[in-house]
């Protein structure tokens, strides 16, 4: 890896706890594999990498997905945030955005945005989701189980006493079409929209194939040599990151989700991470949120405070550089636009 990558990455991993993959020197190349513009912005305590979002009107918008990274050692915060919005004014002109949006990797409230930083009001559907369960990979996985919800533990049980096995199967061609398949049959099932199978495919290459992190492992669940359940976990800095998971309709009585699941977690902790992140849930005081389903069955495997934490982010904010353009397409939301 070039000095550069190593330094950014450095950074990145030095100032975000759990550590922002999304601004991994990494993801950028994958974002520019994939034929997206990038930008590497920085100042003298902060970093962003942002992508070129295209919109109508021959205009575009700057994603900084869980970023910016700003320097923990610094007090006054608000100036590098400042400092970049400076940047991202002059390089808006440049790239004709409307918009650029960020999304710091830190708790609510600790990190002071100025009233310029709106919650958006287009493009909602791409938001990062704001709260996350963390858990605590310090804890011993006896402290880890012993803390669980009742019925995590039990089904834990009953996938292992039916013979459910998971393995690590990253290298395998065959079980990244299997995962592929129960994808596309989870997000028939429960209305989601997943990656297209290019898209996963130069993923793939890049964060599939590498000793280095980030890093993506492949977890697979079989029953009788069938595969019921899946997973992508990536691991980069102090955190392993529960990225996306796949699950079969059929032999659902085994709950190979359950211990995909359980399996990731050990599999995080055993490579040293400090945390492993759920990745999105429902806010709690939000129960027909529609991940509310799955924010139930991710948080069973915390005791907030003892084995893990949940967590509300800063969530996203725009830095609206056409005011005109912004509110047409804020009006441009009925016509299904964002």
């Amino acid at each position: 890896m070039a000095d550069s990558a190593l330094s950014w990455n450095k950074f990145v991993i030095e100032n975000s706890s759990p550590s922002s993959f999304l601004q991994a020197w990494e993801w950028g190349e994958f974002q520019q594999n994939l034929g997206t513009k990038i930008l590497r912005l920085e100042g003298a305590a902060w970093k962003a990498q942002a992508v070129i979002r295209k919109l109508p009107a021959n205009s575009s918008y700057l994603e900084i997905a869980k970023g910016p990274i700003v320097d923990s050692a610094i007090s006054n915060k608000r100036l590098a945030i400042r400092e970049l919005a400076e940047k991202i004014k002059e390089i808006g002109k440049r790239e004709k955005a409307v918009l650029a949006r960020i999304n710091p990797p830190y708790e609510r409230a600790k990190l002071d945005l100025s009233e310029e930083w709106r919650k958006p009001a287009i493009l909602v559907r791409q938001l990062e989701p704001e709260n996350t369960v963390l858990v605590d990979l310090s804890r011993s996985e006896d402290e880890l189980l012993s803390n669980m919800h009742e019925k995590s533990r039990y089904n834990l049980r009953l996938a292992v006493k039916k013979g459910v096995k998971v393995e690590i199967a990253t290298d395998s061609d065959e079980a990244f079409e299997q995962f592929l398949a129960l994808l596309k049959e989870t997000a028939k099932r429960d209305g989601i929209v997943s990656w297209p199978r290019e898209r996963f495919l130069r993923f793939r290459q890049i964060f599939m194939t590498s000793s280095a992190e980030p890093r993506a492992e492949l977890l697979i669940g079989s029953l009788n040599g069938r595969v019921l359940a899946a997973a992508i976990v990536m691991l980069f800095g102090d955190s392993g990151t529960y990225l996306y998971a796949a699950s079969s309709a059929e032999e659902r009585s085994a709950n190979t989700p359950s211990l995909v699941l359980w399996e990731a977690i050990k599999l995080a902790k055993a490579r040293g991470k400090k945390w492993y992140d759920m990745w999105g849930v429902a806010p709690a005081d939000e129960p027909t949120h529609p991940w509310a389903g799955i924010t139930r069955f991710k948080t069973r495997y915390v005791k907030p405070g003892v084995t893990g934490k949940e967590i509300a982010g800063t969530g996203a904010r725009d830095l609206v550089l056409k005011p005109g353009l912004y509110a047409f397409f804020r009006l441009a939301k009925v016509f299904r636009f964002s």
